[in-house]
């Protein structure tokens, strides 16, 4: 058994100072007389979240200046487990945005109790890292340490057993005991790696690409509302291209595009003019760009990030053995990642954080029998997401589950998928834009309040779809929410002068 008592005064080290880091340190620091946050990049100590988003290089979170979607759950976490994160956030301007507010224009939501729990926070990634660092370096247990890199880690001999992680060891080879190490450091995490130093096995690994790029600019709005009715995210994806518009603290708002990887036309979105002009095709961006609407941050010439490389990627560190090496365990997008367009990262961060927490507090002097309790609740909890995000990228791309030549089994299960996602974009997602019922069905499957799969087996989601899916074939479907554009005519605006 591998005891959190086992190495003395050894504090808990956290690798990663970002969301899932912070969180982590926030809600072990309960536990442990000591935490360590480890953090490669060096974050000026600011004031407000505005210095925080204008100073702040974060080389290590490549998504750090790009589109956030801070779901329902997360207000939920924050509420029950850091409501001063929650009041810091209100503070610096942070919008809650009740479901009523992002219903169809028209539609007639008669509130219901639990719409109190479906409530988006519109807020920057700055602003809410800003928070959480700020809630973190107020608990005296806690040191946030940047400037400091991790080279791999210190294992003892497990005795024929798997190593047992005592450590780590920094980039100028100081080694630093820990009484357990958690990976927060993302989607680049390099935990594979070091498992196979110490001779841990290999995480069970699997993935799947987006087939996107993402291009991202952020604006002020000059009167700080939303123009018109439009309050809560506005997207569309109209099969070549995703167009989304995502809500701001401090009256600020981003926008994204999302083009497939291979289309080189559209890379010259990079471009702050291009980008522009290409945003000037669609209807559904026009009122928040319209002229004495919104300004670009940093002026014509602000920045339009890009982000590529993007794929869906799930590794567990438990086997049927057991922790591959007791003493270590990953979160957020180092153990979980998906494509950024569902707004999940950060959500599927702070459950882990939560989850974690709670497999400390139940198996305190248990490392193996609380690392089995986060792989477990993880799975339940958040995997279906990620199948879920795995299986819309692939209904996008055109792919089927495993490629090329199948078993019938895997034929089967391909041909289910594709079924269902037929019956979901074209009976469900219409019917949200006209049936409450399924709006709020869909929203709190969104938000992360309900499993995805209750869209397609509810019988009260199904008998609401299934006229507008006859409506649909017949040509007669609802208008969406986000009028279509062809290719074609938002192409040819990137060269106009």
């Amino acid at each position: 058994m591998a005891s959190l008592s086992a190495a003395g005064a050894a504090p808990a080290v956290i690798l990663g100072g970002g969301v899932a880091g912070l969180a982590a340190a926030r809600l072990l620091a309960r536990h442990f007389p000591r935490v360590l946050v480890l953090e490669r990049d060096v974050r000026a100590d600011v004031a407000a979240p505005e210095e925080a988003f204008a100073r702040w290089e974060r080389r290590g979170v490549p998504q750090f200046r790009h589109s956030h979607a801070f779901l329902a759950r997360v207000r939920l976490i924050l509420l029950a487990h850091m409501p001063d994160v929650l009041e810091r956030l209100r503070a610096a301007g942070v919008r809650e945005i009740p479901l009523a507010e992002t219903a169809p224009p028209g539609m007639p939501l008669v509130p219901r109790p639990d719409d109190e729990d479906v409530v988006l926070l519109a807020c920057r990634r700055a602003t809410f890292e800003w928070a959480l660092r700020e809630s973190v370096r107020e608990r005296p247990n806690v040191e946030v340490r940047e400037g400091t890199a991790v080279a791999g880690l210190i294992a003892a001999n497990g005795n024929g057993r798997r190593p047992r992680v005592t450590g780590v060891r920094l980039d100028d080879g100081t080694p630093l005991p820990a009484r357990l190490v958690v990976d927060a450091l993302g989607r680049r995490s390099p935990a594979p790696a070091w498992l196979a130093a110490i001779g841990a096995p290999l995480p069970r690994e699997q993935t799947q690409d987006t087939g996107l790029l993402y291009y991202t600019r952020f604006y002020r709005l000059r009167r700080g509302r939303a123009p018109g009715a439009a309050a809560g995210l506005v997207a569309g994806d109209l099969g070549w291209v995703k167009v989304a518009i995502f809500p701001g603290d401090a009256g600020t708002f981003s926008i994204t595009v999302g083009p497939p990887a291979d289309d080189a036309s559209l890379r010259r979105l990079a471009e702050p003019r291009r980008f522009e002009r290409f945003l000037r095709a669609f209807p559904g961006v026009a009122p928040w760009r319209a002229p004495g609407v919104s300004t670009p941050i940093g002026g014509a010439e602000g920045p339009v990030r890009a982000m590529g490389e993007l794929s869906n990627r799930l590794r567990r560190f438990v086997d049927a053995e057991g922790p591959l090496a007791p003493g270590f365990v990953a979160i957020g997008d180092a153990a979980y990642h998906s494509n950024p367009v569902y707004g999940r990262g950060c959500p599927m961060a702070l459950v882990q954080a939560v989850l974690l927490d709670e497999a400390i507090a139940r198996h305190r002097d248990d490392l193996v029998a609380a690392a089995c309790y986060l792989d477990r609740e993880s799975e339940a909890q958040l995997r279906p997401y990620w199948d879920a995000a795995v299986s819309a990228d692939r209904r996008a791309v055109g792919r089927s589950p495993g490629g090329g030549a199948r078993a019938p089994l895997a034929a089967i299960a391909g041909a289910a998928e594709q079924a269902f996602g037929w019956f979901f974009d074209r009976g469900v997602l219409p019917a949200a834009r006209i049936d409450p019922v399924v709006f709020r069905g869909l929203l709190r499957t969104f938000h992360m309040l309900e499993r995805p799969e209750r869209a397609l087996l509810d019988p009260e989601l199904l008998a609401r779809s299934l006229p507008v899916l006859a409506r649909v074939l017949g040509g007669r479907g609802p208008a969406p929410t986000f009028p279509y554009v062809r290719r074609a005519t938002a192409v040819a605006r990137l060269d106009r002068g």
